[in-house]
């Protein structure tokens, strides 16, 4: 069998080295690189052919390994598909080539990074071997390829990837939520919600999935679901783990005490639910975990809290890409927020969250293409200005602000057009907070 691996960013490098080393037959092709010159440093002394056309390919008997931020619908995609050649994901070949491993899986429309990343945090702080990879920016192959030592891989499964899956699966797996995203790539939200329930279509009697029960549109999945559920919630005292104000139990044994967490607000306590059920499942004792959930700190760019200027306190929230993970972080604080959002336009609606929060929102400051739209559904919002940067964002939410305000960045909008990912837009936020005075 021979691979095509088409894009050649962070998931490409990582698979075209992966399958390099294994011995494949392996292709590269990129439409951004036109030149030798243009290839990526990590995949020169490799051994591989790096395309400039796909006509070049001589193979029959190939397999596509697509970037995950190349859509189906994408034009070299249907040419490959009309061929009859198979395309699938990093996350599929992750299966195919490392299936014998402790793959652990977690999707979901926000809380994929923060409990990807508590989940990989409690099993090393108990004595396990781990390391989170996939969608935090990691290339998964090459990570599971290079670390035999490893015991534990936690992999955060986005819809992209887990779309152009089809005998993946995981013995542990977790759903936190859903709700609209994506509908730019997806074309739909029921594609997208389809695409994200391959983290357990394939997934045996003997295989657990931990469930958020209180998301409707995940209970409604149950009929689908051959593996054991096991149940979270932040309501229902049914669940196996929840929350019943200030603590978390397990089957009715408190077992964590939520005030002692550094991550605030009720979505983080969900997050915590969820890794706390995983972390159950691979055997972890209570006390190990209650230990690790107290000294985990908060994500980077997922309500990370900047600085503190004159009695004003920043957060960093770029991760913030969707309207409900908005949502989530507005929720978390009780001050009067300046919000700066906006970005690209996934052909979402942001009404409901500004009529949920909108009271909450002292000023909205705007930027990006949604900026227009985001005015115009901010009814409940009185103080609201669109701007041209960060810069300009960031200069007019201190002018705005007095003691107490807390200055949030939650665009609830993706990064691209403006910036290269949220974490350059995160990162631009944080040294212009940081400068502030200076």
């Amino acid at each position: 069998m021979d691979y095509l691996v088409i894009g050649l960013g962070i998931t490409g490098i990582s698979t075209v080295k992966t399958l390099s080393k294994l011995g494949f037959n392996v292709y590269g092709y990129d439409s951004k690189i036109k030149d030798r010159e243009n290839e990526p440093e990590e995949l020169k002394n490799l051994k591989y052919t790096l395309l400039f056309d796909l006509d070049d390919i001589t193979s029959k008997d190939i397999i596509c390994i697509k970037s995950p931020g190349i859509p189906p619908h994408n034009e070299l995609i249907q040419k490959l598909l009309q061929k009859g050649i198979e395309v699938v994901s990093d996350l599929e070949m992750a299966y195919r080539l490392f299936g014998d491993k402790n793959l652990i899986a977690i999707t979901g429309t926000n809380g994929k990074t923060t409990t990807t990343m508590l989940v990989n945090h409690i099993l090393n702080e108990s004595g396990k071997s781990s390391r989170a990879i996939g969608n935090i920016g990691v290339g998964m192959l090459w990570e599971i390829y290079s670390h035999p030592e490893i015991e534990y891989f936690v992999i955060e499964s986005s819809s992209f990837q887990l779309d152009s899956t089809t005998t993946f699966r995981t013995k542990v797996a977790a759903f936190t939520n859903i709700s609209p995203d994506h509908s730019d790539w997806h074309g739909s939200f029921g594609a997208y919600f389809k695409s994200k329930q391959n983290i357990f279509i394939n997934q045996k009697e003997t295989d657990k999935l931990i469930l958020n029960i209180d998301d409707k549109n995940l209970v409604k999945l149950k009929d689908k679901i051959n593996s054991e559920i096991i149940p979270i919630s932040l309501t229902e005292k049914e669940a196996s783990f929840y929350y019943d104000k200030p603590y978390i139990y397990h089957n009715e044994k408190k077992i964590i005490d939520t005030r002692k967490l550094r991550i605030p607000g009720l979505h983080n306590i969900q997050n915590v639910l969820i890794a706390t059920a995983i972390a159950n499942t691979l055997n972890v004792s209570d006390d190990d975990i209650e230990r690790a959930c107290y000294s985990f700190n908060a994500v980077e760019h997922r309500i990370e809290f900047v600085r503190e200027f004159n009695e004003v306190k920043f957060y960093n929230d770029s991760k913030g890409t969707n309207v409900d993970s908005t949502i989530k972080a507005l929720s978390s604080f009780e001050n009067p927020i300046i919000l700066i959002a906006g970005g690209y336009d996934k052909k979402v609606s942001f009404e409901e969250m500004f009529k949920q929060y909108g009271q909450k929102i002292k000023k909205l400051i705007l930027m990006g293409q949604t900026a227009e739209q985001m005015k115009k559904e901010a009814k409940w919002v009185k103080d609201i200005t669109i701007v041209n940067n960060m810069e300009e964002a960031v200069k007019l939410s201190y002018k705005s602000s007095k003691k107490g305000d807390v200055v949030l960045l939650s665009p609830a909008c993706a990064s691209w057009g403006m910036y290269k990912n949220f974490e350059d837009r995160g990162n631009e936020f944080k040294e212009l907070v940081n400068n502030l005075g200076d």
